[in-house]
C-alpha cells in the first residue's frame, strides 16, 4: 500500500508554509514554550533550523491542524493522517455527511477546465485529504457500532465464519 519513496516534489515544506500563514505563531510560540522567531525559522524551508518530531506532535497538539502531519506524510508518498482519539460511533451520520461533501468539492474540482494554479492544488488536496479522513472514520464508527452490539457482532461473525467455510469447500 505504501513505498515509503522520498517524492521530489515538497510537499512538507508546502505544508509548513501553510501552517505559518494559518496560525498566530507568536501565540502558538508561547504555547509551545519557545520564541516566535525560532518558531518562524522552523517552519520557513529556507531557513537551518527545523522542525523535530517533538515540535511536529507538540504543534499538532496544540492546534490540532493536521497539515503538519499530511505534509510530511504526503512528502513520503503516504496517505492522510486521521486522528482517531475523538471519533465516536455516534459521529457516523457526521462522518459520512461531511465525506460526501468532501468528495462534492473534489468532484466539482476534477471537471473544472481553470487553470490549476497553486491556491486550486492546495484546496484540491485539502478536499481529498478531508474525504480520506472522514470516509476513514465513517468506516472505524461503523466497526465501532457492530462491536458495540452483541447482536450485530455475533451476526457478523457468523456470516465471516460462513464466507471463511464456502471458500474451503
Amino acid at each position: 500500500m505504501f513505498d515509503y519513496k522520498v517524492s521530489t516534489h515538497h510537499h512538507f515544506d508546502e505544508a509548513c508554509r501553510k501552517f505559518a500563514l494559518s496560525h498566530n505563531l507568536k501565540e502558538l510560540a508561547a504555547k509551545a514554550d519557545i520564541t516566535a522567531q525560532v518558531l518562524r525559522n522552523k517552519l520557513n524551508p529556507d531557513q537551518a533550523h527545523k522542525l523535530t518530531i517533538e515540535d511536529l506532535m507538540l504543534l499538532t497538539d496544540l492546534t490540532e491542524d493536521p497539515t503538519l502531519l499530511d505534509g510530511m506524510l504526503a512528502q513520503i508518498n503516504c496517505l492522510p493522517s486521521v486522528p482517531v482519539n475523538e471519533m465516536t460511533a455516534e459521529q457516523l451520520p457526521v462522518y459520512v455527511m461531511k465525506a460526501t461533501a468532501a468528495i462534492g468539492s473534489v468532484a466539482a474540482e476534477a471537471v473544472s477546465s481553470e487553470r490549476m494554479t497553486a491556491s486550486r492544488h492546495s484546496t484540491f488536496t485539502a478536499g481529498i485529504n478531508s474525504a480520506i479522513r472522514c470516509l476513514t472514520l465513517a468506516g472505524i464508527s461503523l466497526q465501532a457500532r457492530i462491536h458495540s452490539n452483541p447482536a450485530l457482532s455475533s451476526t457478523a461473525e457468523v456470516i465471516s465464519g460462513l464466507g471463511a467455510s464456502i471458500g474451503l469447500s
